[in-house]
């Protein structure tokens, strides 16, 4: 039977009110309504609010934006295992108050992707907005280094099949801020599958936890690596500092998943020194106290005080 949503968008909420988050939730609510050629249930998912955010959000349920869910939970990821419970598209997404969607044609454009590549989970270049100005993009790839050795993407450009949550299990809630990182690891391990979306849609609000707790995030990145991996904490820091591991860990891991062209991680393992050697010599852009070096193709074009 067809799934009577494309997406079931989740944001968790609590005190928006007292906490200045108004407005920002109201331009989050804006944009995922903006949302074309999609069908989309927003569910808030709130904490039991006790400052008046339960009445400013009921206007807007009342005009069928949004599904509004309140009892106490144990977080943020506590409040999206809630979401997914209730959740009844065949994706979900995550964006939360302090997030919001810049492409009207976003979601529909990675819903096309997913059915076209059977995918498990999309992703997308993220932009990064703090002190509400946009201050960078991030547009990486998933490669080796990215998907093993750091959070490969922002979940607010990623969208998942409900049914994998149902195959890798739910968030991890001991994990405050990386419970997605490790999601993403486990679901990896259990062979699941991304394509990636090349229209940039979602804004990443850096004012929030993980943008502003960066030795939290770091911590937890290091535990999320070994508790996954199976290693030590202390080359769980390594893979962490370096984005290199041991090669028979890396076997290991890619013998768990079902990504393509395991090959090319070998390749990247093998010749990393060297390729990061290559890049340097090709090109170089370094600013330093009073000094300027720009070089192209190991030749200095510009090299000066300034």
């Amino acid at each position: 039977m067809p799934k009577p949503f494309d997406v079931s968008v989740i944001t968790a909420s609590f005190n928006l009110l007292s906490s200045g988050r108004r407005e920002q939730m109201l331009r989050c609510l804006e944009s995922i309504r903006s949302q074309q050629d999609v069908r989309i249930e927003h569910l808030v998912i709130d904490g039991a609010s006790t400052d008046g955010t339960l009445d400013f959000l009921k206007s807007y349920e009342n005009q069928g934006w949004i599904k509004i869910f309140s009892e106490p939970d144990k977080g943020i990821y506590d409040a999206f295992n809630r979401g997914i419970a209730k959740a009844q598209g065949e994706y979900v997404c995550f964006i939360n108050s302090d997030d919001y969607l810049n492409n009207p044609a976003g979601l529909a454009e990675a819903v096309k992707a997913l059915r076209h590549s059977r995918a498990d989970f999309s992703y997308s270049p993220v932009s990064y907005e703090k002190g509400g100005k946009i201050i960078g993009n991030d547009e990486k790839d998933m490669d080796f280094r990215t998907i093993f050795g750091a959070m490969a993407c922002c979940h607010q450009g990623m969208v998942f099949k409900r049914s994998l949550f149902e195959r890798v299990g739910l968030h991890n809630i001991k994990y405050k801020i990386s419970a997605d990182y490790d999601f993403i690891l486990r679901s990896l391990l259990k062979g699941a599958s991304f394509v990636k979306v090349p229209v940039s849609y979602a804004v990443f609000g850096k004012d929030g936890l993980s943008g502003t707790h960066m030795d939290m995030l770091n911590a937890e990145s290091v535990e999320v690596k070994r508790e996954v991996y199976g290693c030590s904490k202390e080359l769980a820091q390594e893979i962490e500092d370096n984005r290199k591991m041991p090669l028979g860990l890396l076997l290991k891991i890619l013998s768990r998943t079902s990504l393509p062209n395991k090959h090319k991680y070998l390749f990247y393992w093998k010749h990393y020194e060297k390729l990061k050697q290559l890049r340097h010599w090709l090109l170089t852009f370094r600013l330093r106290k009073g000094r300027r070096v720009i070089r192209i193709m190991g030749i200095n074009l510009i090299n000066e005080d300034k």
